[in-house]
């Protein structure tokens, strides 16, 4: 099952301003990622994917449901 980016960022136990840095940009670009992820790019999607350890398969990448 597939999770979203707050989900494995919450189980990976890393925070979003970790995140950020990680990926080289701003924190409320990651922040604004987890809300509307389907705007990353590509190659931001399989950095986040390696920073993880898991495939883009295992990340949904589309809005949470409340």
């Amino acid at each position: 099952m597939a999770l979203t980016l707050r989900q494995w960022r919450r189980a990976k136990e890393i925070s979003q301003e970790k995140m950020a840095d990680i990926l080289g940009v701003h924190v409320n670009t990651y922040q604004n990622w987890e809300e509307a992820p389907e705007k990353i790019s590509i190659e931001k999607a399989m950095a986040i994917a390696k920073i993880f350890g898991v495939s883009l398969d295992d990340i949904t990448f589309k809005k949470e449901e409340a």
